[in-house]
This record gives C-alpha cells, structure tokens and sequence, in this order.
C-alpha cells in the first residue's frame, strides 16, 4: 500500500464523534489536542487549562477520529439560555478544504438545536478566510473586532442564529 492509499483509508475511516470529558483524556492526546489548536490559531493553552474549559458534555465535546487519533476538534459552551459559543474548532491543515469542517459544524449545530439553542457565537482571526466562508454561509456575521487576540493577529467576534446547514448565500 503507498502513501496515497493509506490517506485515503484514513479520510474513509473519519467521523465526528462525542468525546469523553477532557478530565478523562490522558496526558498524551491533550498534548496532541494542544499541538492541533496552536497549529491551526496560532493559540498556545495550557493542557491543565484546556481540562478546566467548561464544555457542554450535551453538545459541545466533538473529536474528527478515526478511532486510533483526533484529527479535529469541536468544543462548545452554554454561554446562556439559548446561545452556545464555540470555544475550539480546529481541523488537521492536511484535512482542511475536504467538508470535515461543514460535517463538524452540522454534527455540533444539530444536537445544540436539540437542546433549545438558537444562537451562536465564536472568535475567529481575520486571516482565516475559510473559516469565515463556513461561518458566514451559516448565518454568522462580525459584530466585534478583538486586537490581538491571536498572538498578533486580529480577530473577529462573530454572532449569528445556529443553522445546521450552510445557506446559499
């Protein structure tokens, strides 16, 4: 088997599945979850600080897996009655661009809608186009501009209504 066939093995074994409480997650596949946000944002946490984050185990701990690793990240909060925030969504670089983000959102946006969510809010950083695209063809829009939030770069603060899917737009 070449190098080729084995990356698409893996694309084909990919899913968003729930992930265990980060209190439950070994030290190892913190590491790795770290290593994945500071690649991705440029954002560098603390493991015992991502273990503290207080996601919301109903709709908010999501892992792009193929069973044996992660390869993304969705992670979520109840900010209040009716809005979720986004507080990690990264994907592997080598896997961006394939709709793993759009399966990854509409996995989260689904059970969140599930449970009485209507709207959301996320930071992003400016340069992060894609992401942008995503987010926008859901709904999202600016309504902050954060300085410096990312190591230097810009960032936007980004509210909308929760749609699973993307619109036309």
């Amino acid at each position: 088997m070449n190098e080729n066939d084995d990356s698409g093995d893996v694309l084909d074994h990919l899913e968003w599945v729930k992930s265990p409480s980060l209190s439950h997650w070994n030290h190892h596949r913190l590491i790795e979850a770290r290593q994945l946000i500071y690649e991705t944002t440029g954002e560098l946490y603390d493991t015992k600080r991502l273990q503290m984050l207080p996601l919301d185990e109903r709709f908010g701990m999501w892992v792009l897996s193929d069973g044996r690793k992660d390869y993304g990240i969705f992670w979520a909060m109840k900010l209040n009655k009716q809005t979720a925030r986004v507080l990690a969504f990264s994907i592997s670089t080598d896997l961006q661009g394939k709709g793993f983000g759009a399966q990854g959102w509409s996995t989260f946006a689904l059970a969140a809608k599930n449970l009485g969510m209507k709207r959301v809010q996320l930071e992003v950083r400016q340069d992060n186009t894609a992401a942008i695209r995503l987010y926008h063809r859901r709904g999202l829009r600016p309504r902050g501009y954060i300085t410096g939030f990312y190591r230097g770069h810009d960032g936007w603060l980004m509210m909308g209504p929760l749609r699973v899917q993307a619109s036309s737009q």
